[in-house]
């Protein structure tokens, strides 16, 4: 298939998803706006040109779809395509470690998001998502620590304005954190914006 056409197929997706807060949608809805996509002149008209309608479903979902979370955050294939263009490492890192913290060079990395970050002598290792991956980040940290016993731990959440992080759910969160030895923090970003984020 020619790239400007998966281009344009790409970009009616996310903008699709966009509309219908997707990380939010429930599965049975996502299940019926897959079938609904095949059918959709723009994103289904366009790929059942060059292959069958099932075969679409399945590049839709484990293509595009499955990416998209990490577009949003401007990582992965996608990532030009994503709406909001996620805090960057160094965003992250001096909101929850303060303004004299660096992050260290070559440290960044995805899946998950992470970085080491250094303030006052400690490393760190600071890694982010959604908190409905926060068991992928718990456990990402203690592998690391694990191999790094001197370096501390730090999972950041991110939520946003239209679905912040409940009280119920920070004090779950504490509570592991407390268990695992390791800090849990928050950001906010922006919500379907085409750029930046703000601190929560």
């Amino acid at each position: 298939m020619p790239k400007d056409q998966i281009d344009g197929v790409v970009k009616a997706l996310y903008d699709a998803a966009d509309r219908l807060d997707w990380e939010h949608l429930p599965a049975s809805n996502r299940t019926a706006q897959y079938d609904d996509w095949v059918t959709d002149p723009e994103i289904g008209g366009v790929l059942t040109k060059y292959m069958s309608a099932e075969n679409a479903r399945s590049w839709i979902k484990d293509g595009p779809m499955k990416e998209y979370g990490r577009a949003r955050l401007g990582a992965g294939r996608y990532a030009r395509f994503g709406s909001t263009v996620g805090p960057t490492a160094e965003q992250l890192v001096q909101h929850v470690l303060g303004s004299d913290s660096v992050v260290l060079d070559n440290s960044t990395g995805v899946k998950p998001f992470h970085c080491l970050a250094r303030v006052d002598g400690t490393t760190t290792y600071v890694v982010w998502d959604a908190a409905k991956n926060l068991r992928h980040l718990v456990w990402a940290t203690i592998n690391h620590l694990a191999g790094n016993p001197s370096h501390e731990g730090c999972v950041v959440i991110l939520e946003t304005l239209d679905h912040p992080v409940t009280r119920g759910e920070k004090a779950h969160h504490k509570r592991i954190a407390e268990r695992c030895s390791i800090a849990i923090k928050y950001y906010r970003v922006a919500s379907r914006q085409p750029k930046g984020g703000e601190q929560a």
